[in-house]
C-alpha cells in the first residue's frame, strides 16, 4: 500500500522555518522578528518544498489537506508525492533508493 504527502509551502510552515533562526547575541526582539520576517519572505519566495502533512494512506485525504491549507492562508507548490523505490549506482553497487514522485491521476 502506498503513502502519500503532501509537499509545498505555507504561510505557517515558513514562518515555523524562520523562526529556527537563532537569535544573535545582544539583539532586541525587534531587531530578531525583523530577520526572522526577511528569511520568511525568502522562503516564500523560493522554490523550496517541504513535506506538509503525515502520511495518508489514501490520496483523497491529501486532496482535502491541499484544501484546507489553501483556506488557511498563502500557499504555493502543493502536490500529493509517493515514494518509489528505484535502483541507482553508489560506488559501483547497485543500491535501492526511495525517491518521492508526484501522484498524477
Amino acid at each position: 500500500m502506498s503513502t502519500f504527502r503532501v509537499y509545498g509551502m505555507t504561510e505557517c510552515k515558513a514562518l515555523q522555518l524562520a523562526r529556527a533562526l537563532p537569535p544573535q547575541a545582544g539583539e532586541s526582539a525587534s531587531e530578531y522578528e525583523e530577520r526572522v520576517m526577511e528569511r520568511f519572505n525568502v522562503i516564500m519566495e523560493s522554490k523550496r518544498k517541504v513535506p506538509l502533512s503525515a502520511p495518508f494512506d489514501a490520496p483523497q485525504y491529501a486532496k482535502q489537506f491541499i484544501e484546507i491549507a489553501k483556506r488557511s492562508g498563502r500557499a504555493r507548490d502543493l502536490r500529493i508525492m509517493f515514494p518509489k523505490k528505484v535502483q541507482v549506482m553508489k560506488r559501483n553497487k547497485p543500491v535501492t533508493k526511495t525517491v518521492w514522485q508526484e501522484y498524477t491521476q
